[in-house]
């Protein structure tokens, strides 16, 4: 019997794909991964036949009217795949009614009179926490603008009735939550995005030859860690990749470490990515390294003058962690898109996941975190009960004569927010927190217009026992640490559709560049 060379052994699955993808608004993901009639290089695909389906779908661009339909792929791909279709995000505010007073509406629902009536002499406190408990599935965020809160499709026209009763004001931010998830996995087309500048040499590190990356489209783990190999390749005279741990399915933790080696430098560490379903804080990330590595590759090659601030980025050692939850991340971008935990299970209860951003041992256990398994604000067994969260804390416990700065970057909220998140207190270094925050909040504002807001956890309402950054601070103590959540303030929330990618890069390299002159 006559065999296919190995390099034609993907024909047949490929031609099988293509002719199901061709039933999915009648165009094949294939021909639409061709950017300037080139095609779009594929990675070796180690992970077998289900890898190179799920690699293929990212490269989508559907018109609208299509798009919808890419989640039904979604589906077939994995039979556990969870659907939001018909939820909406809410953004409430209850500083404002909606017009008529409560005794001119007709009661005409049993439920929402009885609830009304509540209401007239509850607190605020209580009224936001009947809302969530009658309606909502999770809190997405509580910020200046009001509480973002999903609203699952069973419960959306009871939630209106009931607006409409007590004459609380709200905006439906996403009216479908599926459709707005398609959005995340779209591939930006060239002419809309900062890549044409690359023919004029505006953002060359956008072009990474060798690599897969280009923050045109949300990429997957595999993708970054190729990401990460290249730049090791590239720049290998000051890139260094340390694997710090692996995680419960033994995908590897890897921190790139960008040096000119000089013993006297100070250290940051910057991770992104503990929760699962941000996929923005990564993508942002590894586009500041990629600019990071090709200016500072750049000025060695040609001995280019530089500025203040690129002579104060050269002096550290910068440890950059671009995804700290990588189960997580990849179950959320193939199975459930909104998932925040990791992968861990817990044989009493059935159900899988940690919270990442609770499970560290400063604050563990406290309010706005929960000892059910099965919910997403899960803290984990005891603190440090992950692998993810025992490998930073080991590899930065290493690093304590010299750590002097650590970020951490999520979504999203546009704030930059320092210790402490449980109280009201006041860290010995908050004058040079504060201090470092304004000057950075002014030159993203600035950089493109972009408006954070600053100040302690708590006093910014995104406290959260058990976090990261108030660990680092306790028990390490750096001149700076600091919360970094990127866009936006609501309007997309967890699903910022990639357009916003580069610009959300950009910040957060000046961020980094703003923490670098403030160490010196």
């Amino acid at each position: 019997m006559h065999r296919l060379p190995w390099k034609w052994a993907w024909l047949p699955l490929l031609l099988l794909i293509t002719a199901k993808l061709e039933q999915v608004g009648g165009r094949t993901h294939l021909d639409l991964a061709r950017t300037d009639s080139q095609l779009t290089r594929l990675p070796f695909f180690g992970g077998g036949v289900g890898h190179l389906l799920r690699y293929l779908h990212p490269l989508a661009m559907s018109p609208p009217s299509e798009r919808v339909r890419t989640s039904e792929l979604r589906s077939e791909l994995d039979a556990n795949y969870v659907s939001y279709r018909g939820a909406q995000l809410w953004k409430l505010n209850f500083n404002a009614t909606r017009g008529s007073s409560m005794e001119e509406r007709e009661e005409d629902d049993e439920l929402a009179e009885e609830a009304a009536e509540r209401q007239v002499v509850s607190s605020p406190d209580a009224q936001f926490n009947e809302v969530v408990a009658l309606f909502g599935s999770e809190v997405w965020n509580i910020n200046q603008d009001g509480i973002d809160i999903l609203i699952e499709q069973r419960n959306v026209a009871d939630a209106r009735k009931f607006m409409d009763k007590v004459g609380y004001s709200y905006n439906i931010m996403i009216d479908d939550i599926e459709s707005a998830i398609d959005e995340t996995y779209v591939e930006v087309p060239a002419v809309e995005h900062p890549l044409d500048s690359v023919r004029n040499n505006s953002l060359p590190w956008m072009e990474v030859p060798g690599s897969t990356m280009n923050w045109r489209r949300y990429h997957d783990q595999a993708d970054i860690k190729q990401f990460l190999q290249t730049l090791l390749e590239t720049y290998s005279e000051n890139v260094e990749l340390i694997q710090i741990g692996v995680t419960r399915n033994k995908r590897p933790l890897e921190v790139i470490r960008v040096s000119n080696g000089n013993p006297d430098n100070w250290a940051v560490f910057v991770d992104a990515g503990l929760q699962a379903r941000d996929w923005l804080s990564p993508a942002a990330l590894t586009y500041a390294i990629s600019k990071l590595t090709h200016l500072w590759g750049k000025a060695q090659d040609e001995g280019q003058r530089q500025g203040r601030a690129e002579k104060a980025m050269r002096r550290i050692d910068w440890y950059f962690l671009p995804l700290a939850n990588p189960d997580g991340y990849q179950y959320s971008r193939h199975t459930d898109r909104l998932w925040t935990k990791n992968r861990g299970y817990d044989s009493a209860s059935g159900c899988y996941g940690v919270n990442l951003d609770r499970n560290f041992g400063y604050g563990w256990d406290g309010t706005g975190s929960t000892s059910n398994p099965c919910k997403n604000l899960y803290h984990g067994a005891h603190s440090f009960s992950e692998p993810e969260s025992r490998a930073v804390r080991s590899f930065l416990s290493s690093m304590r004569e010299y750590l002097g700065a650590y970020v951490s970057l999520g979504a999203y909220g546009q704030a930059i927010t320092y210790p402490w998140g449980d109280a009201d207190y006041v860290t010995e270094n908050q004058r040079d927190l504060k201090q470092t925050a304004r000057r950075a909040i002014l030159a993203l504002r600035r950089l493109n217009q972009a408006e954070y807001s600053s100040g302690t956890s708590y006093r910014q309402k995104l406290a959260r026992p058990g976090n990261s950054a108030d660990w680092v601070q306790d028990r390490i103590g750096p001149q700076l640490v600091f919360n970094m959540f990127l866009k936006d303030q609501g309007r997309y929330g967890y699903l910022l559709p990639p357009h916003y990618i580069v610009e959300s890069g950009e910040e957060v390299f000046e961020f980094l560049r703003t923490i670098a002159q403030q160490l010196q």
